[in-house]
């Protein structure tokens, strides 16, 4: 999981990791504890995380926002630590506090301002959803109601649909005119 990550160009940042585990914990105590596949990230990269590749995901259902293939984007995943003016974890929980209550919490930007959040309590524990910063997320500890679609089951499976953007534009129904003056 951490090795695909870096594959697309995130670089882990050497900090102590007592260091990491007393901002991890402190977090924790304001959210409630995190699934261990996301406590490793933390722990492996500590900083936030941005890509030197476009990194795009087919959800296990479509956000509004997906083009007509289906895919998002993942521009950033937040991390204890700032890098290249990147938000953090803390930041984003204090940002969103009051849209998620605590159930939630922002693990990573998408385009237009769109969040990838993770549970942290109820039935839907460690998923792994988009929400779409237009609209409220109306949400149970069972189930969510709007305002967000289900991405994976957990952080690992969100890792392992993760791919690079195809950057090649789809010719296949356009015609070669030629124009001769």
């Amino acid at each position: 999981m951490l090795k695909k990550l870096e594959s697309f160009g995130a670089k882990p940042k050497p900090l102590s990791i007592e260091m990491l585990n007393k901002f991890i914990n402190l977090i924790e105590s304001e959210t409630g504890q995190f699934p261990d596949s996301y406590r490793s990230f933390l722990l492996h990269f500590g900083i936030s995380v941005l890509f030197d590749v476009n990194v795009v995901f087919k959800a296990i259902q479509p956000s509004p926002w997906a083009d007509d293939k289906g895919y998002d984007s993942l521009e950033s995943l937040y991390g204890l630590f700032e890098s290249d003016n990147e938000y953090t974890i803390s930041e984003v929980v204090n940002t969103y506090k009051e849209d998620f209550h605590n159930q939630w919490i922002s693990i990573g930007a998408s385009s237009g301002g769109n969040q990838i959040c993770i549970c942290l309590n109820g039935e839907m524990y460690g998923q792994i959803w988009f929400w779409d910063h237009e609209a409220d997320p109306i949400f149970n500890d069972t189930t969510v109601i709007s305002g967000m679609t289900k991405i994976a089951n957990s952080f690992i499976e969100f890792v392992d649909i993760l791919e690079v953007q195809d950057e090649q534009a789809d010719t296949s129904g356009l015609k070669k005119i030629e124009l001769d003056f």
